[in-house]
């Protein structure tokens, strides 16, 4: 509908862009209620979610069909679309159309089997998925960055609980998203890895396998926060062969099993952060581990600073304990 159509629109006191998309409150649970339906991503309910873009494990049958392991779709309820305003739709003067992907891939056939409860090589398989889809959406016009994130629980965000991540192909690049990659940029030296080693020297280690290591960082704005990166340094999640994902999915693998053990899973965002699409600028991919144990208040929501009462060294000391 004309008065639906996504729009991107920036603060003029802030220049924060807000993305307004009216068919967010429509999805499952979108209004604040549990969602009580039966699930749409579970094997035998492709025809509740828009057609497949492709599906992973699927010998023989239709498409659209059950037999998959992952399958990938658009979001029914999406943040940003593809085609542009209807004309004669008004675009406020501090706005722009909301024009992109929002997309789904249900990690799963299995409602209950979180990324903390699959094996290692279930892992790699969502991850080489993944990594598939962030270099087929960032190669598209228009596209400047592709979030990838995951949200683990209500309290994370999650409105369907059967385990899935989210795509967003964005045609901006969103502030937080610039200020990192021009750190990156204009440092002397890699930040990541300048982080990377101090938390070795201060004991902020939780597990390393594969040239991929899980640390928590110096500065975490929620407490056990965790970070995962490679050593080798890349700019995104396309770059890197399959060997690489080996120790990336084990060593994820283990650190969200240690999560799950040492708080009783808890809720969680898992955000994977990547230069901007075409940019590198020095930039070293890694992702953020998120756990969601309280709620946001005004400090920081009205200052954009986070209080945290668990210290990272005590944070890493209690994941590497739970360590299974």
């Amino acid at each position: 509908m004309a008065d639906e159509s996504p729009l991107v629109i920036f603060s003029p006191l802030t220049g924060q862009p807000v993305i307004v998309s009216e068919a967010r409150a429509r999805r499952p649970g979108g209004g604040g209620a549990a969602w009580r339906g039966e699930c749409p991503f579970c094997p035998g309910n492709e025809a509740m979610t828009p057609p497949e873009i492709w599906a992973v494990g699927r010998e023989g049958g239709p498409e659209n069909g059950p037999g998959w392991r992952l399958r990938l779709f658009p979001n029914l309820y999406p943040a940003l679309v593809e085609v542009e305003p209807p004309e004669g739709y008004h675009v406020p003067k501090a706005a722009m159309p909301a024009r992109g992907r929002h997309e789904v891939l249900v990690m799963t056939p299995d409602h209950h089997r979180t990324l903390a409860r699959m094996e290692p090589g279930e892992v790699k398989e969502v991850l080489r998925a993944l990594r598939r889809r962030y270099s087929q959406l960032c190669a598209l016009q228009g596209v400047r960055q592709v979030v990838v994130m995951i949200n683990q629980g209500r309290e994370a965000g999650a409105s369907l609980e059967h385990p899935h991540a989210q795509l967003f192909a964005l045609p901006l690049v969103p502030p937080l998203c610039r200020e990192r990659w021009e750190r990156f940029s204009s440092s002397g030296s890699c930040p990541l890895c300048d982080e990377l080693e101090e938390a070795e020297a201060g004991g902020r280690l939780v597990v390393e396998r594969g040239g991929w290591v899980a640390f928590c960082p110096v500065a975490p704005r929620f407490s056990y926060e965790a970070w995962l990166a490679g050593r080798v340094h890349r700019p995104s999640i396309a770059d890197g062969g399959e060997e690489e994902l080996d120790g990336q999915a084990e060593t994820l693998s283990l650190l969200l099993r240690a999560l799950e053990r040492c708080l009783s899973d808890p809720p969680y965002n898992l955000v994977l952060h990547c230069a901007p699409c075409g940019r590198e600028g020095g930039f070293h991919f890694y992702w953020e581990l998120l756990p969601r144990l309280g709620r946001l208040a005004g400090f920081e929501l009205g200052t954009g600073m986070f209080i945290n009462a668990v210290p990272a060294t005590a944070a890493a000391r209690a994941l590497r304990e739970a360590m299974p």
